[in-house]
């Protein structure tokens, strides 16, 4: 896991990215989240935003009172400034959050440290500035692998056991997933099961695997097109077991 000024300085450069295209046509479509326009996905994020700084600065023992939050911009204001107020906050309010302070989550309940908030409100920001820029149909701002590679990993701490119980329709195939641009130890082992998905970390021999940018593999992982070409060995049907049930 990286540091939380680390997460916050991501946050600040992929935010204020999205204020940006936020200035642009917001009735566009966003490819990777079927039904949404730029409107909904600025909007969505900018509420993301709110509730998890509120979360980071407080420990409520749930989710934030929806007084609390901002039902979005103020008369006179327009998406995009609403949106870099959201952002700068953030960063602002959780700089001075202890990554030790107890706080609860959504995730696993209470007694977790705020540093949950730091890594999940960065990488909720990075993914969904792809997003937005696949929308605007402008080129993609660089990735730092090493933040690519943390995504991955966040996806199999946290989201991967949340869906424990729900259909994954696996058979036991295996499948490797190799980050080929990050100086971490960015492999990892996934068992594919039919209510479940084990996951261990390191090199292995899988009944497949795909090879590619930490950037790909987290797009994989989230249910869209990597950006560039990954390598994919083995059975197909494992792959294809993997983007169904990764569809998010």
């Amino acid at each position: 896991m990286m540091q939380r000024d680390e997460y916050l300085a991501h946050l600040a450069r992929d935010g204020g990215r999205m204020a940006t295209l936020a200035r642009g046509d917001l009735d566009v479509a966003v490819p990777t989240c079927p039904d949404w326009t730029l409107r909904d996905l600025i909007e969505h994020t900018g509420q993301v935003h709110r509730w998890q700084t509120e979360a980071a600065r407080h420990d409520h023992g749930a989710f934030p009172p929806e007084e609390t939050l901002s039902g979005g911009p103020a008369e006179g204001q327009s998406l995009a400034d609403w949106f870099a107020e959201g952002v700068d906050n953030a960063v602002t309010t959780m700089s001075t959050v202890s990554p030790d302070a107890t706080r609860w989550t959504w995730a696993k309940g209470t007694g977790d440290v705020a540093q949950w908030y730091f890594r999940r409100i960065a990488q909720e920001t990075l993914v969904h500035r792809i997003d937005a820029e696949l929308a605007a149909g402008v080129d993609i701002t660089e990735v730092d692998p090493v933040f690519a590679a943390d995504g991955l990993s966040e996806m199999f701490e946290m989201f991967v056991p949340l869906a424990t119980g729900q259909p994954i329709n696996g058979d036991g195939r295996t499948l490797h997933l190799h980050a080929t641009d990050s100086d971490t130890d960015a492999e990892w082992m996934l068992t594919l099961h039919p209510d479940r998905v084990d996951v261990a970390r390191g090199h292995g021999k899988g009944d497949a695997a795909v090879r590619g940018r930490a950037l790909d593999l987290l797009l994989l992982s989230w249910g869209r097109d990597p950006l560039e070409p990954v390598e994919q060995f083995g059975d197909d049907d494992v792959i294809a077991t993997f983007r169904a049930a990764a569809k998010i």
